[in-house]
């Protein structure tokens, strides 16, 4: 689109100009009725989130959480908007390395992550969206829950709690087809139960010994990769010091 051309190569003196564009495409998110519309402003926004990360999550991050409420039947509309969020919340130094809790900080990516786990509403809709069958949105959704726990992971794993089905969508992961959403499931389901005793309860009784030991089987067994050693960590997870766990695992073995 011209628009994009046109700003996303905007710096130095022209700054003014990319923030009346932004907050234009923003508006159009906001106020736009036609689904056609608010998906092309969602994509220009998309397009310059990583250079004006700060200014775009100022102006829209309300208005794309609402997109994702509302509009989540259009699933180009979802994925252009999950991926932006993912690229607000994104701290800059981990772009290129693991998302590994306490690597860095990015107040401005921190303070939308923040934004988004204050209202629990948010989590529950993005645990509905993990149960959409298309590839990305439920990429870019895990990918995101991902960066929220990494930034407060006591409070993503109580709204996971309180959502009814929001434990098993997270086991379904590890029976996706699809060995990308798959391993960033078990990346995911193994920074919540580290700690948290009720999440390894709910994680367990939802069949997840049977998934995991059936990924390691067909991973190879102990001649695997780096998947089976994922696996055997959350099986640790699971199990270690979890009582109610291991009386549950020896009773189905």
């Amino acid at each position: 689109m011209d628009f994009f051309k046109r700003y996303s190569a905007i710096g130095g003196g022209q700054q003014q100009s990319a923030s009346e564009t932004i907050q234009r495409l923003a508006d159009r998110v906001e106020t736009s009725t036609l689904l056609e519309d608010k998906r092309a402003a969602v994509l220009g926004l998309k397009g310059l989130s990583r250079e004006y990360k700060k200014e775009i999550g100022e102006a829209s991050l309300p208005a794309l959480l609402t997109v994702l409420k509302e509009d989540g039947e259009d699933q180009n509309l979802v994925k252009a908007v999950l991926e932006t969020l993912n690229n607000l919340c994104t701290r800059d130094a981990l772009r290129d390395v693991d998302h590994t809790e306490g690597q860095s900080e990015d107040p401005v990516a921190d303070q939308f992550a923040q934004t988004i786990i204050d209202d629990g509403d948010n989590i529950s809709t993005f645990l509905e969206l993990l149960g959409d069958t298309d590839f990305y949105v439920r990429f870019y959704t895990v990918q995101l829950l991902g960066l929220l726990h990494m930034y407060s992971g006591e409070q993503v794993q109580q709204a996971v709690l309180v959502s009814p089905t929001g434990v098993g969508r997270l086991v379904d992961l590890l029976t996706d087809q699809r060995d990308i959403i798959r391993n960033e499931g078990i990346q995911l389901l193994i920074a919540m139960t580290e700690s948290n005793a009720d999440i390894q309860k709910i994680v367990a009784f939802e069949n997840a010994f049977d998934h995991l030991l059936a990924i390691v089987g067909e991973e190879g067994g102990v001649r695997g990769n780096i998947v089976v050693q994922d696996c055997l960590q959350l099986l640790h997870n699971l199990l270690n010091y979890n009582i109610s766990n291991q009386n549950f695992f020896r009773e189905t073995s």
